[in-house]
């Protein structure tokens, strides 16, 4: 397959295979460690080298020198080239980074190699290089990609990440338009229907949404995201029992799916299933214990179980995370009420008072 024409999940996958083909499988990670992106400033640094130029003579015997320290080192690198597996183990982290540049570049080509390097570096930094923060960057995004179709209009990653700008933009149409490019190009690739799963939803086009989410199922049974979102979705049709089974799907095949734990212990709430809904609060909140919200909706179902000093205590984080959060100090007092405690229970009221006057 053409190189250009290839998502970026399936160079990346090709990438790894080549670099553990010449280095080992246990040193593909070693490589992707040194993929880091530049922090230097090269303006700078030649402005230092050019500070106290020399006279030409010194120049040339410079590069004399730097063209014999060349050689040696070229034939250096020929010989680490060479070096079984057993070899490459014991060489130092830049000399394998050095070697698996030379095989990549021999196998995907100088663009493969830094579409390749982009994504490693996206892994060491957690997030995408190329991550969409305002509506400049997206127009930007959609220029660049727009101009790479025009000299390659087989390449399916610029059709989905031109549509990723113009869903973020909310021209649906256009992105929906680029995403249904891709599916033509590569039909079987879940993750473009996923995408335009997703720009339906946001298009409140829920029946090609619900379509869409099921065929990246289809394709990738693992997929987590789909599962969720079309358990949202099942939601959104008061199709409760089938959300819960994908969001059940959603946690089994990502455990830490936080999202997918918390609408699931909602709607076991919403079916009086409390027990259940204090687990999957319970286990949102190990994933995210800043959300004020699941302390509060964890409360609620204490309330409802009598469980008051309990709920007292989630309403109480709930407010040190959010201290102008009217309705746990509300849920806090009425809890209150109920054990007795007058005096606590007014101290809330006569908070929410105040807030109330601070907000007027």
């Amino acid at each position: 397959m053409n190189i250009l024409e290839m998502t970026d999940k399936e160079l990346y996958e090709l990438g790894q295979k080549t670099l553990a083909d010449k280095l080992g499988t246990d040193q593909v990670d070693r490589f992707i460690r040194q993929c880091k992106p530049g922090e230097g400033d090269y303006s700078v640094d030649r402005h230092k080298l050019l500070e106290n130029e020399p006279d030409i003579d010194t120049i040339v015997k410079r590069i004399q020198e730097r063209q014999e320290a060349r050689k040696v080192e070229e034939r250096e690198r020929a010989e680490r080239f060479a070096a079984p597996q057993s070899e490459i183990r014991k060489m130092t982290d830049i000399e394998i980074f050095e070697i698996g540049i030379k095989v990549l570049i021999d196998k995907l080509g100088i663009a493969g190699y830094w579409r390749f390097l982009q994504q490693c570096q996206e892994i060491n930094r957690g997030y995408p290089i190329e991550l969409i923060q305002n509506k400049e960057d997206a127009e930007k995004e959609i220029a660049l990609y727009t101009a790479g179709l025009t000299l390659n209009p087989k390449m399916v990653e610029n059709y989905i990440k031109r549509g990723n700008a113009y869903s973020y933009i909310k021209e649906y149409d256009k992105a929906i338009a680029d995403y249904s490019e891709a599916i033509k190009l590569k039909p079987n690739y879940a993750e473009v229907y996923n995408n335009r799963a997703k720009t339906h939803f946001r298009n409140n086009d829920f029946d090609k949404a619900f379509a869409d989410f099921t065929k990246a199922i289809e394709l990738n049974i693992q997929d987590a995201e789909a599962y969720y979102t079309r358990g949202k979705l099942y939601v959104e049709e008061g199709e409760y029992d089938k959300a819960i089974i994908d969001f059940s799907m959603a946690t089994k095949l990502e455990s830490e799916h936080a999202d997918a734990h918390g609408y699931r212990a909602t709607l076991y709430s919403e079916r009086g299933e409390y027990d259940k809904a204090i687990e999957g609060f319970s286990r949102e909140i190990e994933l995210r214990p800043y959300d004020a919200e699941t302390y509060f909706e964890r409360g609620e179902i204490f309330v409802k179980k009598s469980e008051y000093y309990k709920a007292i205590a989630d309403f109480t984080e709930a407010i040190k995370l959010i201290p102008t959060f009217k309705d746990a100090y509300f849920e806090r007092a009425m809890a209150y009420f109920r054990l007795d405690k007058l005096e606590s229970a007014m101290q809330d009221f006569d908070k929410i008072s105040e807030l109330k006057q601070d907000s007027t």
